[in-house]
This record gives structure tokens, sequence and C-alpha cells, in this order.
């Protein structure tokens, strides 16, 4: 086997463009497939993290007559006892804050164009507890109490061209259906790496919302933030187990997990790994095709030389075998190669990152879970399936050109000329 392997390497490299042509084909495959693999498991990261900081929080608790009619974002069902449901949840170790918030439809309006709106009344202390948002503000989360302000995401805040220190006017109908408009500071702008809130965010503080929509006192929903923990699985585990609690002692509530929101996210971007899976695996293909080419290649211009290893002792299945570990490799090396190039993006995305709004700009419309700078995530599992993969196809592509050789007879492949 040791000589057969000596000799095989060194026919790899008798025809080295065309076995340099194969390698660098099979190496930009695999190398695109781990770079690719580490943007998704970065844009799944930084999507599921929006969830959580930005978003939806660890467990998110309304009315079930809410969560039915949540489109409109009513002002019909709020919370029956905010406190001590806000009681049971702090009763659980893993719980760090807790908030509540309101939500409701407006109209917001720079003075020329008015747009449809989902806002959302905060207390501004205690949702920077739970939400993140107030990282991502230019100018204030809030200012000193004194004249209304509304908080804006950048996008919303560009299409109606304001600013910070602008006024906006904001209609809404209040919690007993009458109609109200008020002119708002414009505090700060929020510019995150969640698009939506981005595009669409407005946010008032509870203070000015309990007179400007009657609350009194209404909260549609309570937000939770749990303990942050290492293992993605662990972190929705404990959002499920709380979820469910609070389900059990408050049947007429609704529990929104992290564990559920993430899942159906996760699910999402399994179809879209399977789209670029598939563009991936046509280029291994192609690789696959051009290993083949180069094996047969090589039968050919040696058929002499078969028919005097043949006579030299060889058996038809040595002969087989040499060639097959040719092509092995060749996709060894290629497999190498790719590794190493994958790598190298991996590392350039993992720790300068890829600025998704120089290639897309708003991420919202095109659907990206997340906006800015993307970075990447190492995965090894990853990078080994590709290694075993690109040998698994070099293997498979040598086979026919492998047999054929092992079926030239002696006699035949010394009289070729």
């Amino acid at each position: 086997m040791g000589t057969l392997v000596k000799i095989a390497w060194r026919n790899v490299w008798r025809h080295g463009k065309r076995t340099a042509l194969t390698i660098v084909t099979m190496a930009f495959g695999l190398g695109m497939y781990i770079w690719i693999d580490s943007m998704l498991k970065g844009m799944d990261k930084g999507g599921l993290e929006n969830i959580l900081t930005l978003t939806d929080s660890s467990v998110r608790v309304s009315t079930k007559a809410y969560e039915e009619d949540r489109a409109s974002l009513p002002l019909d069902y709020g919370l029956p006892d905010p406190a001590a449901l806000e009681a049971a949840a702090r009763s659980d170790a893993r719980v760090v804050a807790t908030t509540f918030r309101t939500r409701f439809l407006a109209q917001l309006s720079n003075g020329r164009d008015a747009v449809p709106v989902m806002a959302v009344a905060v207390d501004p202390v205690r949702d920077s507890a739970v939400f993140s948002l107030k990282d991502f503000v230019s100018g204030s989360w809030f200012g000193a109490a004194g004249e209304r302000q509304v908080v804006l995401g950048a996008g919303l805040a560009k299409d109606l061209g304001v600013g910070v220190g602008d006024w906006t006017t904001l209609a809404a109908r209040t919690r007993w259906d009458a109609r109200n408009a008020d002119d708002f500071l414009v505090a700060g702008l929020i510019d995150s790496s969640e698009p939506n809130v981005n595009a669409s965010g407005v946010f008032v503080s509870f203070a000015d919302a309990e007179d400007f929509l009657e609350l009194e006192g209404l909260r549609t929903e309570m937000a939770v933030r749990m303990v942050d923990r290492t293992n993605l699985k662990d972190l929705m585990a404990d959002s499920d187990s709380l979820a469910a609690s609070i389900s059990v002692r408050f049947p007429e509530l609704a529990a929104k997990s992290f564990g559920e929101v993430g899942r159906q996210f996760l699910e999402i971007a399994k179809i879209k790994k399977k789209g670029t899976g598939i563009i991936i695996v046509v280029i291994l293909l192609i690789a696959g095709v051009g290993i083949a080419n180069t094996v047969l290649m090589s039968v050919y211009s040696r058929v002499r030389e078969i028919g005097v290893l043949r006579a030299f002792g060889l058996r038809p299945k040595e002969i087989s075998r040499l060639f097959l570990i040719e092509g092995t490799l060749i996709g060894l090396v290629g497999a190498i190669a790719g590794l190493l190039v994958g790598i190298a993006l991996t590392a350039w995305l993992v720790y300068s990152g890829l600025n998704l709004s120089a290639f897309i700009g708003d991420g919202a419309s095109m659907g990206m879970p997340i906006w800015g700078t993307l970075y990447g995530e190492w995965n090894p599992d990853a990078m080994a399936s590709a290694v075993v993969f690109g040998i698994l196809v070099a293997l498979f592509a040598s086979r026919s050109p492998a047999k054929k050789a092992a079926r030239l007879e002696v006699t035949a492949a010394l009289r070729f000329v």
C-alpha cells in the first residue's frame, strides 16, 4: 500500500495544471461552504439576540383575549392584576428584571406627511433593565420631565425628515375610544441591530401616555428578563419553564417564551440554509466532475504504463486501488485547501465583521435578521463535515475511471500507441 501511495502522489502532480485547477475548484466550494455557514450562524445568533434583548424578552405575558386580537393592538384587554403577576414572576430565582408595556396604534406626522405606526408606552428606567434599546439611542432615551417626548427608529425618522430636537404630531385613540393628538419632542433616535425597530419604532413614556391615552394604569403586557445562559438550549428551557409556570398559575393569561419564538425563528433559518446548501453541493459536484475528468485523463495518458505495471505483477484490484488513491489524494489536498480558505474567511468574519448596510442598505426591506455589522460564528462541525464530504466526493468520482483502468488487458495496453 505504501508503494501505491508513493506512485499515486507522483502521478497526481505529473499534470500539475489540471490537478491544480481541480483543487482550486474544490477549495473554493468548501471554503465558501464554511464561510457561508459561519455567516448564517452569525445571523441566527444576531436574530436570537434581537428577539431576547430588543423585541420579545425571555417571556412576554398578556391576556389570551389580547393575543387573539394582537394585530390591532387593542387597549381593551389589559393585565387584570399586574402586581400579582410581577410578584409571581420575580419569585423565580432565574428572573433578573421585569417591566410593563402598553402597545397602541397611532399616526405620526411631521406636519406634512403622516404614517401609521405601532407605538409602545414604556417605563424608561425599568424597560432598560429588560431590553437594550437604550444602548442604541443617539440623543437621549427620554430626557427630563417637561415637554412630551418620543423616541423614534432612525429609519422612520429619516423617512419623515425629522431628527433629535424636532417636533412631531402623534395621534391615537384613547382607552375610552376618544381621538387624541398632541405634539411630541423627538428626544432620541434608535439605530439598533434590529431592522424593524429602526424602520418603525415609536416609544413614549408612561408619564406621557397615561394622560395622552387615558390609560388609568392599563398595561397590556409584561416582559421578563432571565439570567443569561451559555447554552442556548438552557436559555430556551428556562424561558419555557417560567412561561409554563405562569400559564398554570394564571389560566387567563398567555405567556410566550423565548424558547417558543426562538425555535420558530430557527426553523425559518433552516429553510434558508437548505437553499444555500444546494448551491454548495452544485459547486462540489462540479469539483467531483473535475476530479473524475482528471483521473480519467490520467488513465488514458498512462495506458502503456498500466500495461507495464500489470506485466510486473500488479493485479487489476491494485491498479484500481492506485487510481482511487490518486483521486482521493486530490480530494484530500482540495479539502485541506478548502478548510484553510474557510478558516481564513471565517476568522475575518468573526473578528472584523461584514458591514451589511454597505451591501443591502435597509435590512428590514431585505428580510435580514440584523442590521449594521454582521459577525460570524465558529462551527467546527461544519468544517469537519466539509473536509469529509470533499474526500468522499473525490473518492466517489474516482471509482469509474479506476474501474476502467483495472479492466485494461495487459497485451492491449503494452501495444497502445
